[in-house]
């Protein structure tokens, strides 16, 4: 780090936008991203964060990003922002570009871990666990995440846009 510090080697024409996965926030106080902003920003890059809620659909996930490419273009006149998803942050802006104004915004894409072809865990929870159980967990959950700070959190549509069927049909 002492040895590179001058040469500012994350520095990048525009801003980094880091969107992350479902059923987690932008936290001060929960470190979803670990130490990687901190050691991107001291090497010359500028991060911002998706700030969406934790769990919804991806195309109303798709349409908050939207409206955070636009507010950071508008507040910094960058033009695009370079954006690096992980899990479904990957397919809430892979939904953000096909579907919303924000394509002509972001000039990269990077998904890790993004369940471009479905996760197995949510069609285990759609299709093993009863009806009445996922309601429940869903309620408590969307009674939380409102309390953390999330509007209208719809935890079993997160869930649904998760499936292998979703992921297909958006695929196509």
């Amino acid at each position: 780090n002492q040895q590179r510090a001058g040469f500012a080697v994350c520095r990048t024409k525009y801003p980094i936008l880091l969107v992350h996965g479902v059923f987690f926030r932008d936290f001060e106080h929960l470190n979803y991203w670990g130490r990687i902003p901190e050691e991107l920003e001291k090497n010359g890059a500028t991060i911002y964060y998706g700030n969406h809620n934790s769990a919804a659909a991806v195309r109303d996930s798709a349409k908050e990003l939207e409206a955070r490419i636009l507010q950071i273009v508008k507040e910094t006149g960058c033009e695009k922002v370079n954006v690096i998803a992980h899990s479904k942050g990957g397919l809430d802006m892979r939904a953000a570009i096909a579907l919303t104004s924000a394509a002509p915004h972001v000039a990269s894409l990077t998904t890790i871990n993004t369940p471009h072809r479905g996760c197995e865990f949510a069609d285990y929870l759609l299709n093993k666990i009863p009806e009445a159980q996922q309601k429940l967990v869903a309620s408590t959950y969307n009674a939380g995440a409102s309390k953390l700070g999330d509007v209208n959190p719809d935890f079993l549509a997160a869930v649904y846009d998760l499936t292998f069927e979703k992921c297909a049909s958006f695929n196509e």
